[in-house]
């Protein structure tokens, strides 16, 4: 019995190198992108909205800077607003969203919704009178997903705010 010949496709053997070049290219075609940078996050403002008998909206302005060419989503982003009582914190407000569209290699603005209690207010208030300013702290962090990778990014800022100061 002669033994049993199997046929290889003649292009394969005579340019190996050039189909090995080929599956290399493939292989690595996700790896040649440029690694994602992190995004930054800063506050750069609060906005009194609404004020009732019981409770003040406030609005809190965020800055969203992505150095990314691709865009991401803001799925979440959360903080706590403290008020400096003495030398101790005292909470003061906590705030929570998501779902914002943030820009390509952009600055991105987005402003989050907060309700304080009447009391908490006043009682930082009597504290900025009694001081001379009110010294308040804003911590948080913010989700961003880019469809490939995920940043938690956190911010902080402390800032004093005086009497009739806008």
């Amino acid at each position: 019995m002669r033994p049993r010949q199997t046929s290889i496709p003649a292009g394969c053997i005579r340019h190996p190198a050039v189909t090995l070049l080929v599956v290399v290219l493939l292989c690595s075609a996700g790896c040649a992108a440029p690694p994602l940078q992190e995004p930054t996050i800063t506050l750069s403002g609060v906005e009194i909205e609404n004020v009732t008998p019981r409770s003040t909206d406030l609005s809190l302005h965020l800055i969203i800077h992505n150095p990314n060419p691709i865009g991401a989503t803001l799925t979440r982003v959360s903080f706590d607003v403290y008020f400096l009582d003495g030398t101790e914190w005292v909470f003061f407000v906590h705030g929570e969203r998501g779902g914002f569209a943030i820009q390509p290699d952009a600055e991105t603005a987005v402003s989050i919704p907060a309700t304080v209690d009447n009391l908490r207010l006043v009682q930082g208030l009597l504290r900025g009178l009694a001081d001379g300013a009110v010294t308040l702290r804003v911590t948080g962090s913010g989700v961003l997903d880019f469809g490939i990778a995920t940043f938690e990014v956190p911010f902080e800022r402390t800032v004093e705010v005086q009497p009739g100061q806008a």
